[in-house]
């Protein structure tokens, strides 16, 4: 995932604005509330502004922007209709989901890898 962090002048006090690049959102993302995109197309990673205290560490907003990241896949694919409320980094609704994904998508990757074999071998 590729971003653009701005600090604004008010930083630590104002959160620093995370804007994805790849993937970018679409713009009708940003009229729906579903997709956690702000109007000028960077990521709404809180619930309220006294979530962000000035102490906080960009890194915590950067593993906010990964969880992001992955529900924006899900979402795109169809798999879930919208994202968590505070983020599958503190939420674990996903959790069993993303178990079930990722044992498929190995599970998908052996036999590819099964029938390759098979198939340099004759």
């Amino acid at each position: 995932m590729q971003i653009v962090v701005v600090y604004g002048h008010a930083y630590p006090m104002v959160p620093p604005a995370i804007f994805p690049l790849d993937p970018e959102p679409p713009v009708s993302a940003r009229t729906d509330q579903r997709w956690h995109v702000m109007g000028d197309g960077s990521l709404c990673l809180f619930q309220d502004d006294a979530t962000w205290t000035g102490r906080d560490s960009l890194v915590e907003l950067l593993l906010k922007a990964a969880g992001w990241r992955v529900e924006f896949e899900l979402m795109s694919r169809g798999v879930i209709e919208a994202m968590t409320i505070n983020g599958i980094v503190e939420d674990s609704h996903f959790d069993r989901l993303l178990a079930e994904l990722a044992a498929a998508s190995t599970q998908e990757g052996a036999t590819t890898s099964a029938a390759g074999e098979v198939a340099g071998a004759s």
